[in-house]
């Protein structure tokens, strides 16, 4: 075999390796699947004073319900409920952007195996330890994490401080790591006393924050760069193509994720298909859980070890030069590409976290009975990721023949548009398209921004720059969800939402404008 055939085989092997992971770190956009089942585990069921009365009329206890006043207070009680657990998806994308600084530098620095192993196991035991949640020692191991995490970070934090003083350290300095540690045990223990596994419905719901918010978000983030990183290397003349074909696993994980309820069943014999909705309505949601932990720590591990960099193959010159992360702060076109990013993840996420129950509630809305209601939004799910992951790979290539900047602008109008209409649209089929829109323009970021990324700063560090430029992304999914959440309790609908969405991605497409001033800007100066 010549050594052109081997590194051809080198990279394609990359390229799967790449897929299987992102297709596992993609079921981060299925979460919504969870907040129905997840309700009913967490919380009390919520009953009308009139519901109340009749059961206890039948001499039986109405203490484990909820109680409030009417129907209404009732459906507004529900999606308190559910807007709780929905944070758990801002803390997991939150968590995946401000890893990302730490693991793509990690990635620069190791190459794409180790960061990835890591985000495989930290995902993995995220769900893991969320499927156990029915066991109260779990309930004081989080906990006792938890604490063992500030520890860290405040002894990290003490050590760059103290690291301006180091001629004149003292005692101070030497026992100073002793007091911390110290503190935080003293007041772990006495808060588990007081507070852990006494707070009901609130263990578990920062049980599942920590879990399938933090921890999961944390192994996505140090997991996700380091495919794209590679294969960027790997093909330096397609890198919008390569970047969308990795990242489309990211989208349709969520597809294959999601899955349809069963494959077979009849009177005698049920069998669910692997996806989520199958595995949790036949065995529950913590053995989903539990299930989907341990496939992401075999299956990334398995990507992870398909992964590394090429051997010295010569990169692609950037616009301006290869970058260090610090200098790339510097830029303004990085802060164009920071406020573009943000404006497209705050319209994707706001849906991406609600869509199965935002379409079921705009169809029940219409009189149609809530089975079907919900089968509808649970296959919305479904159309969404596989745009998503379509999109990836369409704009992508578009880009590269084309140019970022037409793209860009293509992108967040058509999102904008969609974001406008969303909030008003009734019917099933109309609905679903709009859920396929919003995915395909949502995932055609994850293929441009790399690659702009690399564009402008070059690919020796795309881990470390482009971790960076991933805090918008973190930050609009808090704030995404956060506003999706609110216009939804205090409007009872999401149409404000949306269109704050909307008018944010008209802005980005006049950024992108003023991105490709400083692109020719930079081309003249080279």
């Amino acid at each position: 075999m010549t050594t052109e055939t081997s590194s051809n085989a080198v990279r394609w092997r990359v390229l799967a390796g790449g897929i299987l992971i992102q297709m596992l770190l993609g079921t981060i956009y299925g979460y919504s699947i969870f907040w129905t089942p997840l309700t009913s585990e967490v919380f009390p069921e919520v009953i009308t004073q009139a519901e109340a009365s009749r059961i206890t009329a039948a001499g039986e206890s109405v203490e484990d319900y909820r109680v409030v006043e009417d129907e209404a207070a009732a459906e507004r009680q529900q999606a308190l409920h559910q807007s709780y657990l929905r944070y758990a998806f801002s803390i997991c994308v939150l968590s995946f952007a401000l890893v990302m600084i730490f693991a793509g530098r990690l990635q620069d620095l190791k190459g794409p195996r180790v960061p990835a192993l890591i985000g495989g196991f930290l995902i993995g035991g995220g769900f893991l330890t969320a499927g156990l949640m029915a066991s109260p020692i779990v309930f004081y191991l989080a906990h006792a994490a938890f604490a063992g995490a500030i520890v860290l970070a405040l002894l990290m934090l003490s050590r760059v401080l103290l690291s301006a003083f180091q001629a004149q350290r003292g005692p101070i300095a030497d026992y100073l790591p002793w007091a911390i540690v110290t503190g935080v045990i003293v007041a772990a223990i006495t808060l588990a006393n007081q507070y852990v596994g006494r707070l009901g419905e609130w263990d578990a719901v920062f049980l599942l924050w920590g879990t399938i918010g933090f921890l999961a978000g944390a192994g996505v983030g140090f997991a996700y760069v380091c495919p794209i990183a590679a294969l960027t290397k790997w093909f330096p003349n397609n890198k919008g193509l390569v970047s969308g074909l990795a990242v489309a696993g990211f989208g349709f994980g969520a597809y294959f994720f999601k899955g349809d309820p069963y494959i077979f069943s009849t009177e005698w014999l049920t069998i669910p298909i692997l996806g989520a909705q199958g595995f949790a309505d036949a065995f529950g949601i913590q053995a989903l859980f539990v299930a989907h932990g341990l496939v992401c720590v075999f299956g990334i591990g398995i990507g992870a070890l398909m992964l590394k960099n090429p051997p010295g193959v010569p990169l692609k010159a950037a616009v301006g030069s290869e970058s260090v992360w610090q200098e790339t702060l510097r830029s303004p076109a990085f802060y164009m590409l920071w406020l573009m990013f943000f404006s497209g993840s705050v319209a994707g996420l706001m849906v991406i976290g609600i869509v199965q129950p935002f379409v079921s509630e705009q169809l029940v809305g219409t009189g149609m009975e809530l089975g079907r209601a919900t089968a509808i939004g649970t296959a919305a799910v479904g159309y969404l990721a596989v745009f998503n992951a379509l999109g990836r790979i369409i704009w992508g290539l578009v880009s590269d023949r084309l140019g970022r900047t037409a793209v860009f602008i293509g992108v967040f109008v058509i999102q904008a548009i969609v974001m406008f209409l969303l909030g008003h649209l009734t019917s099933p089929v109309a609905l679903s398209v709009a859920a396929a829109a919003v995915g395909f323009n949502y995932g055609g970021k994850f293929a441009l921004f790399p690659s702009a990324t690399s564009d402008f700063f070059g690919a020796k560090n795309l881990g470390a720059n482009y971790g960076w430029l991933f805090t918008s992304y973190g930050i609009a999914g808090v704030v995404g969800i956060a506003a999706g959440n609110a216009a939804r309790v205090l409007t009872g609908s999401y149409v404000a939402a949306f269109t704050i969405a909307g008018l944010l991605c008209l802005i980005s497409a006049g950024l992108a404008l003023v991105l490709r001033s400083m692109r020719r800007t930079l081309e003249t100066q080279r």
